[in-house]
């Protein structure tokens, strides 16, 4: 066999074992800062041991930034185009919004941008968010019963001292203040997102979103069904605030909205 052949016939060995590993379902991870092989275990939800049996890892304790690690599982990359949300993306691939954010170590889910590379979750099913009676209204409750700190549109942020869009209102209330669900729902996402601090969103049988910020204390999980006034947090000052209060939104077909359309307003012409 000649030189060049024996190269094409290595070139084709390669190629074959490459297209194996594919249809094994094995991905490649680039080991970022702060990495460790147990986090990135829990992130793809794979055993400690099946990435360490893998990658033939002999010091688990001993992996460095930029290190090729291979991940079973059949995870897509999804590049992110102009006009999509987290929520959005989601929504598209039927998985849940936590497992977006946990596999691609988001810290800010309202904040992702064009060109960025995601992970999609493999073999996800949303069933818990498949809710019945779709398309119905929703009525919403408010959330909690205190003055009206700051009001949805343009204002001069208090922390970053520039005008910016406040997507949402801002209800004073006390430390510790029951904070409840404004419609029926599935929680959706129950965890700390960087400027909303400890945050609840809940999809409503009608697809719209609740977003509760600010919390104390979360009680509710995803995949949590919860009924109309079910307490789902304790009202705080968590993430980027200057006082206790709640932020509450109202997104509609995935973009926010002025809640005081849609909540009952009897409340607020008694207290302004």
């Amino acid at each position: 066999m000649s030189f060049k052949k024996k190269i094409a016939f290595a070139f084709l060995i390669i190629l074959v074992l490459s297209s194996i590993i594919n249809a094994e379902g094995f991905i490649r991870y680039l080991v970022k800062k702060g990495d460790s092989l147990s986090l990135i275990a829990q992130r793809f939800n794979v055993s400690l041991q099946e990435l360490i049996d893998l990658n033939q890892i002999e010091n688990p304790d001993l992996i460095y930034v930029n290190q090729e690690l291979k991940i079973p599982g059949n995870e897509q990359k999804y590049r992110v185009k102009k006009g999509d949300s987290l929520w959005k993306i989601a929504e598209k691939f039927a998985v849940k919004i936590s497992s977006l954010i946990k596999l691609n170590n988001i810290t800010t889910p309202d904040k992702i941008y064009i060109g960025q590379e995601l992970l999609i979750p493999a073999n996800e099913v949303k069933a818990d968010y498949q809710l019945a009676f779709r398309g119905q209204a929703v009525n919403y409750i408010w959330p909690v019963q205190g003055k009206i700190s700051s009001y949805y549109g343009w204002r001069d942020h208090p922390v970053y001292k520039e005008r910016i869009f406040h997507t949402g209102i801002d209800i004073a209330v006390p430390y510790g203040t029951p904070v409840y669900a404004a419609a029926a729902g599935v929680v959706e996402f129950s965890a700390w997102s960087e400027g909303y601090g400890n945050l609840v969103i809940i999809r409503h049988r009608d697809n719209s979103q609740t977003y509760y910020g600010h919390n104390l204390k979360l009680l509710v999980k995803e995949g949590d069904q919860v009924k109309q006034g079910k307490v789902i947090a304790f009202s705080g000052n968590s993430g980027v605030s200057t006082g206790p209060h709640l932020h509450f939104e109202i997104r509609i077909d995935n973009r926010h909205a002025d809640p005081l359309i849609y909540l009952n307003n009897n409340y607020l012409r008694n207290n302004r």
